[in-house]
């Protein structure tokens, strides 16, 4: 077929092409459902690219909103019938928007500036990073096991960090952390495109000065070396961002230049679940509510760990545990992956805003998932929308079961 390469885009069109134009990503997509409009579902998105490529057509900010208004939650890819890798594809073009100098999308370039400068997405201090540890619990220098916190619960919810930190602490496990060695797992950065790019700064007469340059690979080996230098053979993850990162993405950047990643990933749902298989997991306390479980994006269909969560909450004495109609690899998402409640802070609460209400009727009253960024976004809609439901992660209800708060 002939090959179209546009100077800007420059995309490979035996990629776009797959798409067979059925459309059935359109009725599962929460973009679409929320911004009602063709470019804004995964299929629609696609032939807008190839127009783009094949007529030359100059990037505008339309474009660029489109490609950007979407949570990579990979809904579409596991409807798709061909299975066009679309989620790669769209981060691929939003890693050559912001070559361009034409992305990320509104101020989602903030989120690789402080991580620049601070080494977190959030500009907190990275001295700071270590602060949520409280001093009746346990952290080592030497152990084999390894906490990675990630920078939201290091900083924004660091009640789970903690509550990871005491289950480890029950089974007899005190971690190393890396506090203020700790870098941002680059998530945020690689589902937005800022893989590699400049970094600037403003000054009081309006010029810009450049920094530097963000470079994603060279947090991916600090954090390799850093756990490597400490002798930590097995990492646990409270974060299903960091954990789908440091299991798919941190591999690409180390392997080539590196080699393995020395050292095992396991997120905390799969530890907990391994401990119940053991007989383990010996719960203290009962929980006697209808509970409903959100599968994250990032931890179910990218990873594929769907039945470990359940069989842990399963276990739990007094619980009920009811499905929403869409789960597992179907399952909704939040609203709060890929860039897109940084960039659509409003549209990603009426996506989790229409997630809760799935949850309600089930008659669940309480709605437990194992994502900071899900927990993060549901708790939004609960406060901004009045949504009434009970708001938990795993870890939330394994401390306050085992009377460790």
């Amino acid at each position: 077929m002939k090959r179209f390469f546009t100077p800007e885009l420059d995309v490979d069109p035996d990629q776009i092409v797959l798409c067979s134009n059925c459309s059935t990503c359109r009725w599962t997509c929460t973009s679409y459902e929320e911004f009602h409009s063709e470019a804004f579902f995964a299929g629609g998105r696609l032939r807008l690219l190839r127009s783009y490529v094949e007529k030359n057509l100059p990037v505008d900010e339309s474009f660029v909103k489109a490609v950007y208004a979407c949570s990579t939650c990979e809904q579409c890819v596991e409807r798709c019938p061909v299975k066009v890798p679309y989620v790669r594809i769209i981060e691929n073009v939003r890693k050559k928007l912001v070559q361009l100098g034409k992305g990320p999308y509104g101020k989602l370039h903030v989120m690789g500036d402080m991580a620049y400068m601070h080494k977190n997405v959030f500009g907190e201090n990275k001295l700071d990073r270590g602060n949520w540890v409280k001093p009746d619990t346990r952290i080592s220098t030497d152990s084999k096991w390894g906490y990675f916190v990630g920078c939201t619960a290091s900083y924004k919810r660091p009640e789970i960090a903690d509550a990871t930190l005491r289950m480890l602490n029950y089974f007899d496990i005190e971690p190393q952390i890396l506090g203020a060695d700790e870098y941002c797992c680059c998530s945020p950065l690689i589902r937005t495109g800022q893989v590699t790019r400049p970094v600037y700064e403003e000054s009081e007469n309006g010029e810009k000065e450049l920094l530097g340059t963000l470079e994603t690979e060279k947090f991916i080996v600090h954090n390799v070396e850093q756990i490597q230098a400490r002798g930590i053979e097995h990492v646990i993850f409270s974060c299903s961002g960091c954990y789908r990162t440091t299991t798919l993405d941190w591999p690409k950047f180390y392997r080539e230049r590196h080699g393995i990643l020395p050292f095992s990933t396991q997120h905390l749902t799969q530890f907990l679940a391994l401990k119940q298989r053991k007989g383990e997991l010996n719960w203290k306390g009962s929980y006697p509510e209808t509970v409903t479980y959100h599968d994250p994006c990032h931890l179910g269909r990218h990873v594929g760990v769907f039945e470990a969560p359940r069989e842990v909450l399963r276990s739990i004495p007094g619980i009920k545990l009811v499905e929403m109609e869409r789960n597992r690899q179907n399952s909704v998402c939040c609203g709060a992956g890929g860039g897109f409640k940084a960039g659509f802070g409003e549209n990603a609460i009426n996506v989790a805003e229409r997630r809760l209400n799935q949850a309600l009727e089930t008659g669940a009253t309480t709605i437990v998932s194992s994502c900071v960024f899900c927990k993060l976004n549901f708790l939004d809609a609960v406060k901004k929308r009045g949504v009434d439901i009970k708001v938990l992660n795993i870890e939330d209800l394994f401390v306050s079961l085992m009377d460790l708060v």
